[in-house]
């Protein structure tokens, strides 16, 4: 069983990582990251995994996001 001293919500660990609550749930999915149930919640393990881990752009938002303006080129 992994040390789960620390835990973070999926709402807060978005907001730490810059990506949405999904991209977490699915690094969850996949074995990317750890989670535990607290009560009826689900909580990211902060560990090793958390601290590697690095979300992947992927999508529109991401593709615009990384595209720097959203005018078109010229």
């Amino acid at each position: 069983m992994p040390d789960v001293s620390k835990v973070i919500s999926f709402t807060d660990a978005a907001e730490v990582k810059q990506c949405g609550r999904n991209t977490l749930y699915r690094a969850v999915e996949d074995g990317r990251l750890n989670d535990i149930e607290v009560g009826s919640r689900r909580m990211l393990v902060e560990d090793e995994k958390w601290d590697a881990f690095e979300p992947e752009s992927v999508g529109l938002r991401a593709q615009k996001s990384n595209n720097g303006d959203s005018e078109e080129p010229s």
